[in-house]
């Protein structure tokens, strides 16, 4: 047996995947489904509504007021996501990301502007916190902060334009295949991927040596194949019953070395030669990168069309654009416990 690789793995055991082009209406009624009437499901249908109409209410407008709408759809979706998962109240938090304290005395470009992770501490939520370390991912008590064209390069939806905009080799390559596969008489689970040697060329001689440093989890194996390089995980799980039973540990162990880019029909793996300690939640880089732009928007809106009107401009429209229904789709899914896919149509 071999199992697709998921983000959320209780998804493909549960009930494995929606195809909708409406994933708003799927949360709405897994969540009415899944709990009775009460202060959980009410605090989740009232966030995702906001949610949904920040988003929607963001598809109309031109781009100087579109990205503090969808990080506010950003927001409210994660509070309704830390609701269902956690029973959050959320009556008292803060968005926990805040702009470097030099941005404003800063010439405005991509490549200065920070944003910062506040330190843990207080008694209020933090909501991108809770979040991130909800989706599985580690963040650091004390973290550095990031300039905005790192995010941006880590938002694997608009990789190929960061890299035409700064003249950047690529740093996010295709799996070719990616699966769970066990051993059942050592009742022993892992993962295997595999990369095409063809396209690691097009990135330079060193692409897949820095793939190999970069992956945490995998190690490389020889597989006899002349045309892929393969990578297994460097942990084993072991079963009883069911290989299945090592799926959610096998994901929760190798997951951010994957990185997921909705499609019609389905998901993309990709992995990156970026090296693991600068490398961020995938789902954090979207985060981070919209409430930069949100924020500058409400604050500083002269400040955002500098931006705009820069040789970067495009780069900055293309993730505006584009990347908030990913998020939706991939945080959503986690809400809902089912893997959502957009129809084969075109991703707006």
């Amino acid at each position: 047996m071999v199992v697709p690789y998921t983000f959320w793995p209780d998804a493909y055991i549960q009930r494995g995947r929606i195809l909708t082009a409406n994933p708003w209406a799927c949360m709405r009624s897994s969540v009415n489904e899944r709990f009775k009437l009460g202060p959980q499901r009410n605090r989740a249908l009232a966030f995702l509504l906001q949610a949904e109409e920040f988003y929607e209410a963001g598809r109309e407008p031109r781009l100087t007021a579109r990205p503090l709408l969808y990080y506010y759809s950003f927001m409210n979706l994660s509070k309704a996501f830390l609701t269902v998962r956690h029973n959050a109240t959320l009556s008292a938090c803060m968005h926990g990301l805040k702009e470097g304290t030099e941005n404003v005395r800063k010439r405005m470009t991509i490549t200065s502007q920070e944003v910062k992770v506040n330190d843990v501490g207080g008694t209020r939520t933090q909501v991108y916190r809770e979040m991130v370390q909800s989706c599985g991912f580690a963040v650091p008590a004390k973290p550095k902060p990031v300039t905005l064209v790192t995010l941006l390069e880590q938002v694997l939806g608009v990789h190929d334009t960061y890299c035409q905009s700064f003249g950047r080799c690529r740093r996010f390559f295709p799996v070719e295949d990616i699966a769970f596969r066990y051993d059942h008489s050592k009742r022993v689970a892992w993962v295997s991927l595999s990369v095409k040697k063809e396209v690691l060329k097009t990135a330079g001689r060193d692409s897949a040596s820095s793939i190999r440093d970069a992956l945490a989890d995998f190690e490389e194996v020889d597989a006899g194949n002349n045309e892929n390089r393969h990578y297994e995980s460097k942990q084993t799980i072991t079963y009883g019953r069911s290989p299945l039973d090592a799926l959610s540990e096998l994901v929760r162990i190798t997951k951010r070395d994957v990185w997921s880019l909705l499609v019609p029909g389905g998901f993309e793996f990709y992995v990156t030669s970026i090296p693991a300690k600068k490398c961020f939640a995938q789902i954090a880089s979207h985060y981070q990168a919209m409430f930069y732009f949100g924020s500058v928007t409400r604050y500083r809106p002269d400040d955002l069309a500098k931006l705009h009107q820069s040789k970067y401009g495009w780069l900055i429209e293309d993730f505006i654009n584009t990347q908030c229904l990913q998020f939706i789709y991939l945080l959503g899914s986690g809400l809902l416990g089912v893997e959502m896919v957009i129809p084969k149509t075109v991703i707006g």
